[in-house]
């Protein structure tokens, strides 16, 4: 049982390493086409876990509000918890998730949070490990 909770917890922060690479390639979208990319971002999905800004600004400044943001839970277990910290800060924030679940290659939508980049810490249901990485909100 011990060396299965390891297991878990070694994919899950291989995986949320790779969400993180996958962030830093984001793109923009605009009002025109963001219906066009939503059907691309789902079918994306299923190749790999993702992180994305939606909003209807060309860029997002560092402290500028990004609508929304989905993250995409690549790991191999449920995340219970998830906690963000700009980058220059060592305090984590309230959790981010307030008592919901982020299944296995569920999605959860970020919204209203400044633009930049941010420390991303992600917490196994059950006491399944913790995983942390960095997120760089942008539009």
């Amino acid at each position: 049982m011990n060396l299965n909770r390891k297991s878990l917890f070694v994919l899950l922060v291989l995986g949320l390493v790779m969400m993180m690479g996958l962030a830093a390639c984001g793109t923009d979208v605009s009002e025109t086409d963001a219906g066009e990319s939503e059907a691309a971002e789902a079918s994306d999905m299923e190749d790999a876990g993702e992180e994305s800004a939606e909003t209807g600004e060309e860029s997002a400044e560092a402290g500028d509000i990004v609508a929304a943001y989905v993250f995409t839970n690549t790991g191999s277990v449920d995340i219970c918890e998830l906690f963000l910290s700009p980058a220059s800060q060592e305090e984590w924030g309230v959790d981010q998730l307030a008592g919901q679940t982020i299944a296995v290659e569920g999605q959860f939508t970020l919204k209203n949070v400044p633009a930049g980049l941010y420390d991303a810490k992600a917490i196994g249901c059950d006491g399944a490990g913790e995983a942390i990485g960095q997120l760089d909100i942008q539009n």
